[in-house]
């Protein structure tokens, strides 16, 4: 299945480590946001959208890439690294896609480190994130939805 995933990863690169291990296994490109800034995406079956979280959403490029770029009636799905997990994180993104009548095959969320605001003082907060067996669930996500099984397994975070 012809897959793309454009992704945006700040700060840390917590988000680049699951997109690089998605892609090191499977024939996927990557897209980064920053230098993409227009794409055609109608000629892959299933396109992933990737970032950090900050102020309780993706990265507003990547949002907006979404929005201008994401093809109607395509697969998609969704990953990325937080401070501190919550459902809502993921909403914009999903709104995005149901308009575009696109199927969403999944969700994949895992901490990041995290060094914004106060934290920054203290040296941050979820060091050593994502971890080995994080990124392994990303890749484990990724061979579940690019086969179409369920993929309701998103990974719950504390």
């Amino acid at each position: 299945m012809k897959t793309a995933i454009i992704y945006e990863s700040k700060h840390h690169e917590n988000t680049l480590k699951l997109v690089q291990a998605i892609a090191e296994k499977y024939d996927v490109d990557l897209f980064d946001v920053a230098e993409t800034k227009s794409a055609n995406l109608s000629e892959y079956e299933l396109i992933g959208f990737a970032s950090g979280i900050e102020y309780g959403a993706f990265y507003r490029n990547i949002a907006s890439f979404a929005a201008n770029w994401m093809p109607r009636e395509c697969k998609v799905f969704l990953l990325y690294t937080c401070g501190k997990d919550n459902p809502e994180y993921t909403e914009e993104l999903e709104q995005t896609a149901h308009s575009k009548n696109c199927q969403m095959l999944g969700k994949y969320g895992c901490l990041g480190f995290d060094t914004f605001g106060p934290f920054k003082i203290f040296g941050g907060k979820n060091k050593n994130h994502p971890t080995e067996e994080e990124i392994a669930g990303a890749v484990m996500f990724f061979e579940e939805i690019s086969e179409l099984r369920p993929a309701e397994n998103k990974k719950s975070v504390t």
